[in-house]
Formats: C-alpha cells, structure tokens, sequence
C-alpha cells in the first residue's frame, strides 16, 4: 500500500529537468536585453538633458556678466561731447614700460564676419566712489591741474585729460591734499594713495615721456582707483567666453572665463543716426559711429553648444531631422556662420562627430541700453 507514494515523492524530488534550466535562462536572458536596453535609452536622453541644462546654465552666466559690464559703459566720461567721445587717449604704462593707447568710446566692436571669426566687443568704465562729475581745468603744466573744483579727485584715481576736443591724456592723481581747492598733481615717481594708504605706492600712468601730450586746458574726466577696460572674446581653442582687463593691477594679459560652450558671439551698435531717440532697425549696425554720443544701445547674440553628439541609430537615419538640424543658429534674422567642430570649414560629413549639425544650440540675444551715455547726453 505504501510504494505508490514512495514512487511519488521520489519524482517529486528529483528537481528541474534540463529543458527548464534552459527556458529559465532564456527568459533571464530576455529580462537582461531589455532592462540594458531601457538603461540605454534612460542614459541617452539624460546626457541630451543635462547638456541642455550646461547650455542653459553657461548662456545665463555669459549674458549676465557680458550685461552687467555692458550697463556700466561711459561711467566716469558719459557727459562728454561729441569733440571728445572717441577720442585717442594716450597713456604710458610704466608697468609694461611701454605704450598703452586705447579709444574713449563706451564699447567698441571688433568685427570678425571678415575673418571668420566671433566678434569681440571692449568696454570702458570707472569706478569712482565719489558722486564727482568731471571739471573743468583752467590751467595744467606737466605736473599739476588747477581746476574749478577737485572735489571727488583723490590720490590713486585715474583720469581722462581733454584738451576739450579731440587730444586725450589717462593720468594718476598723485596729490589732493594743498590747501588751495582747485590744485590737483599728477607727478611720476610714488606716492600716498588715498585708498591703500601705501605711502610707497609707485605711481603707473603718469609718464615723462615726450610721446604724451601737454593740455594746458581742458575738462577732466575721474575713472576712479580702479576704472576697467575689459575685452570680452571668445576663446576658440576651448570654447569660452571671457575677458581681459586692459586696466588691471595684476596682470593685464589674463584671460578670465567665464561661460563655457560658447562657440560664437555678435554684436551691434544701435546708433541714434537721427538723434530722435529711437533706434530703427536700419540703424543697427557694426560700423564705427561717426559721433559716439548718439551710440545708445549694443544689440549682443551668444551662442552656446551643448556638449552631447546626438547619434543616429543607423547610417541610413544619419540624414534625418530629428538627428541633425537642417539650417544654422539665427540672430536678428542673421545666420551664425557654422564650421565643424574642431574649428575647419564646414564641410558637413554625415553621421560625424565632428559635423556641427549634430549637436544642440542656444542662442542668447540681447538689447542692451548704454546708460551712463543716455544719462549723459545734453
């Protein structure tokens, strides 16, 4: 009575046949393809994500400090005239030991449509802590200025000479202190600076040197302790935008970045050619005004590329739109003038990493007013 349910448990005992191993495996196996497969596809659309969020993140940061300096433009000389805004300033680097001439114009921009390659535009401002405006000089030597009133000139502050028309001089107040209200100096060597109190500071734009000229009369224009004048660019090489501070007290060859991914940059004058206060859309333009005081607004385009190369599943979808754009980047319904990715001409390989069309932009363009020029004009 009892084999029949030996025998039975001896079958139910024995474990899985070979064939059940193998449909076990099989199944795991098709659980493992698609589990990689969804991971595939989850990191593709992460990467195509996150360097959207990197172009969003670098475009906000380089059109926020290229704006921020933009605005401050003309601070310190946005009250002078047509005779003088623009000028040529002489200035000698005793530094650099060497000439250092630079425009008095708010912002310049350097086209490079011809060279083909991203503009670059340079901004000129002071930073005064003094409400100061500029004054009037009556009488200068070599030396000294005798003014209407010095105040909000002190020693350590750099500042514009005119002759109130077209010859420009960047001296260092070196003395504010005579009893008389009107004399300034400007004397080479050291001095007090006001700021610092350094009373061994040496003194760096002030020069005896034959090349500058002698104003006798004229208007001054205060930059304060530390006026800047900043070169914004592209750097190529590694794609980033930043900036080089002619001015600076550090190093005035260094390079300080600060958006990456930025492949182009263009840039306008909105130029009150009329002087209606309006700029027209036939009055942007990148060529250099005639009279700088009616240069009312810079018109900037930033273009920023993501770093992920949007791959086609197959040879046949390289030519797809949903893989590659099919027309460049615009501004101010201007084309940007694309090239590969490692700088050459354009010459559009399909399915490559190195074809611009395979990658995702963001163009940040922006009206920005000059107001230290607006806020200044008679």
């Amino acid at each position: 009575m009892t084999q029949p349910r030996l025998l039975s448990a001896r079958r139910v005992s024995r474990g899985m046949t070979l064939i059940e191993v193998l449909v076990g495996i099989a199944i795991g196996l098709i659980g493992m393809l698609v589990m990689f497969q969804m991971v595939s596809v989850w990191d593709a659309r992460t990467r195509v994500a996150a360097s959207s969020g990197d172009s969003q993140v670098a475009g906000t940061l380089a059109m926020f400090n290229l704006e921020r300096d933009l605005k401050l433009a003309g601070m310190g000389f946005g009250t002078a005239g047509a005779a003088e805004a623009g000028c040529l300033v002489n200035a000698y680097d005793n530094v650099a030991s060497g000439a250092a001439n630079f425009n008095l114009r708010p912002v310049n921009i350097v086209d490079g449509d011809l060279a083909g390659v991203p503009d670059s535009i340079e901004v000129l401002y002071g930073g005064s802590p003094f409400s100061g405006d500029n004054q009037d000089v009556l009488n200068a030597t070599a030396t000294t200025l005798t003014t209407r009133l010095k105040y909000g000139f002190k020693r350590g502050d750099l500042a514009i000479l005119t002759n109130g028309a077209s010859v420009c001089r960047l001296i260092q107040i070196t003395d504010d202190t005579s009893a008389d209200s009107s004399l300034l100096a400007y004397a080479p060597g050291t001095f007090d600076d006001y700021y610092s109190g350094n009373p061994t500071k040496l003194v760096r734009w002030n020069s005896a040197s034959a090349s500058m000229p002698l104003i006798t009369s004229g208007i001054l224009y205060s930059l304060g302790p530390s006026p800047r004048r900043n070169e914004w660019s592209v750097n190529t090489a590694n794609t980033t935008l930043g900036y080089i501070n002619r001015l600076s007290t550090v190093d005035v060859n260094q390079f300080l970045g600060v958006a990456e991914g930025v492949i182009d940059m263009k840039a306008q004058y909105g130029y009150d050619a009329d002087n209606n206060k309006a700029i027209t859309a036939a009055e942007w333009n990148k060529t250099a005004p005639v009279d700088w005081t009616l240069v009312k607004a810079v018109r900037v385009a930033i273009l920023v590329r993501g770093r992920e190369f949007v791959k086609s599943p197959s040879a046949s979808a390289a030519d797809s739109p949903r893989y590659r754009l099919t027309a460049p980047p615009t501004w101010f319904g201007t084309n940007f003038a694309m090239k590969n990715v490692d700088g050459s001409a354009d010459t559009d390989p399909a399915g490559s990493p190195n074809n611009w069309r395979y990658y995702r932009y963001r163009v940040y363009e922006k009206v920005i007013p000059l107001r230290n020029m607006m806020w200044g004009a008679p």
